[in-house]
C-alpha cells in the first residue's frame, strides 16, 4: 500500500510512504542517449526534521536523542505500537524509553507529559 505525497513535474519524481509508514522517493531520470529510454530509482527519503516544529525546545534535555524521537512521537499522538513500528524497535523498548521519559519529565503518564510539553501545566 503507499500512500502518495507529491508530484513534481519539472523534477519527475513522486513521494510515497509503505505500508509501515517509511517514505520513499521514486525518481524518473531521461536517458541522455536514447530517447526512448529512462531510469527509474527507488530512493529512501529520511524522516522530516521534527526539530522546527517547536517541540524540540520543550523537551527536557536530559533526553537522550531515542527519548527525544518517542516523546516527539508520543505528541503527536501515536500509540506505543505505532512508535515501535516507525522506529524499528520492539513494543517492551518503547515502554521502557517511556518509564525513562516519565522520570525525567517528572510526569506520571502520558496524558501528563503531552500536557506538560503542550504548555499546559508546568
Amino acid at each position: 500500500m503507499a500512500s502518495i505525497t507529491n508530484f513534481s513535474e519539472p523534477d519527475r519524481h513522486l513521494d510515497f510512504s509503505n505500508a509501515q509508514g517509511q517514505r520513499f522517493r521514486l525518481q524518473v531520470e531521461d536517458d541522455p542517449i536514447d530517447a526512448c529510454a529512462f531510469t527509474v530509482r527507488v530512493i529512501p527519503l529520511m524522516e522530516p526534521d521534527r526539530s522546527d516544529d517547536g517541540q524540540g525546545e520543550r523537551l527536557p534535555s536530559s533526553f537522550t536523542p531515542r527519548e527525544r524521537e518517542v516523546a516527539t512521537l508520543i505528541i503527536e499522538g501515536l500509540t506505543n505500537e505505532q512508535v515501535a513500528r516507525k522506529l524499528f524497535i520492539s513494543l517492551s523498548t518503547v515502554k521502557t524509553h517511556l518509564q525513562n521519559i516519565y522520570a525525567k519529565a517528572q510526569v506520571p503518564n502520558r496524558t501528563a507529559l503531552v500536557a506538560m510539553l503542550h504548555g499546559c501545566i508546568s
